[in-house]
């Protein structure tokens, strides 16, 4: 495999995690990791990606409304066992609803990742997470334009955790999309 081809497949793997977190799905979320695979530095003990995929949807859906996470500055190496190391940048916003009012609870971090290829695919085997910087700020006044947009949902209630593109005009609706 050549080293654009190994970029991709890392690429991918960050952005289904990043969906599967902000949609609240634990099966996207473990999709990018081995089966065994830890996430370390989350917790005081390394934590197993199915137990973390669990637990996050729980803590996250009933604390937040909406969340994004977004990676760049992507950088993969090969090693020399065969393996890759990959490190990313991620930018996670999480919007609150709390007693004092809206609050956007902002992360900057990096994820440094371990890949391995079993069976003829690279998935990520460890994760270590870094934080960077943080902040809590005040959500309190709305961009303008708010009343034209579609909210997620769909143009329902706002529910960006599964929130799915209409289906264009004459074809299937996009899976798990209403209408």
């Amino acid at each position: 495999m050549d080293a654009h081809e190994l970029h991709f497949i890392v690429d991918q793997a960050l952005a289904t995690y990043c969906r599967g977190v902000d949609r609240l799905d634990p099966a996207i979320i473990a999709e990018p990791f081995h089966d065994d695979a830890l996430l370390i530095d989350y917790a005081p003990d390394p934590v197993p990606i199915g137990a973390f995929a669990e637990r996050v949807v729980v803590s996250l859906g009933d604390r937040f409304y909406a969340t994004q996470h977004r990676v760049s500055n992507l950088s993969v190496d090969l090693l020399d066992d065969g393996a890759a190391r990959a490190e990313a940048y991620v930018l996670a916003f999480h919007a609150e609803d709390a007693r004092e009012g809206r609050r956007l609870h902002t992360f900057n971090g990096r994820y440094i990742d371990r890949y391995e290829e079993r069976g003829g695919v690279w998935k990520i085997s460890r994760r270590h997470l870094r934080v960077d910087w943080s902040s809590v700020t005040p959500i309190d006044q709305p961009m303008g334009g708010e009343e034209t947009w579609v909210p997620s949902g769909g143009g329902g209630p706002p529910h960006p955790h599964s929130d799915s593109a209409p289906a264009q005009p004459g074809t299937a609706a996009a899976p798990g999309a209403t209408r």
